[in-house]
């Protein structure tokens, strides 16, 4: 009986062990958020539209979520303001609109008929078990975009939100990235659609 109870602890020893490192650490998100990758041939004509980094207050170090099971942080190194503009000036180009991407400060923008930006209200990842053996991962991204300019009546606001989520067995840092990158694409495809519904910009002829 008390071999069997040593074998034991030979077996669950480090296994504590190793649930107490990962407990409290931070799992990091991995590399940058994209469009999917498919052939785009470039809008012709000046530019139409120039879309700004968008504004997002960054909590500290970066943390955008948690996996509750394991009391870990989940954080990105990516600038979400920068991403989400990127994506949404991504789109418009594949829609056939004449895009530029440019710094929040930048100068000259007046010259272009459409200034688009944003501010990104919720952007965040989280995990947790909710019953058997596996873990549910949501992400959830809010944007509101902001078009204004000598071309529009005056500015015009739009507010999307989107949610995905995967179940696997474990949280990695891949699977977050993936229900991230649906997600951020998701709302950057429904913004662009928004704003070519409503006429605010327009395929380049």
């Amino acid at each position: 009986m008390k071999r069997a109870f040593r074998t034991l602890l030979l077996f669950v020893g480090p296994c504590l062990v190793l649930s107490a490192c990962a407990a409290g650490s931070t799992l990091y998100v991995p590399g940058d958020l994209t469009r999917p990758a498919r052939a785009v041939a470039p809008a012709a004509g000046v530019p139409q539209v120039v879309v700004k980094d968008f504004a997002y207050t960054a909590p500290p170090d970066n943390i955008i979520g948690r996996d509750f099971d394991r009391a870990r942080l989940i954080a990105w190194k990516g600038e979400p303001g920068k991403a989400m503009a990127d994506l949404v000036a991504g789109v418009l180009v594949e829609r056939g609109v004449a895009t530029v991407r440019r710094g929040a400060n930048s100068q000259g923008d007046e010259a272009v008929p459409i200034r688009i930006s944003g501010v990104i209200r919720r952007f965040e990842v989280n995990s947790r078990r909710t019953g058997g053996l596996s873990a549910d991962i949501e992400a959830k991204v809010s944007l509101t975009v902001t078009a204004e300019g000598p071309g529009l009546s005056g500015p015009s606001e739009q507010t999307v939100t989107s949610s995905a989520s995967i179940s696997d067995l474990f949280v990695t840092p891949d699977g977050l990235r993936e229900v991230m990158m649906t997600t951020a694409n998701a709302v950057a495809e429904e913004a662009a659609r928004k704003l070519l519904e409503a006429k605010v910009v327009s395929p380049s002829s």
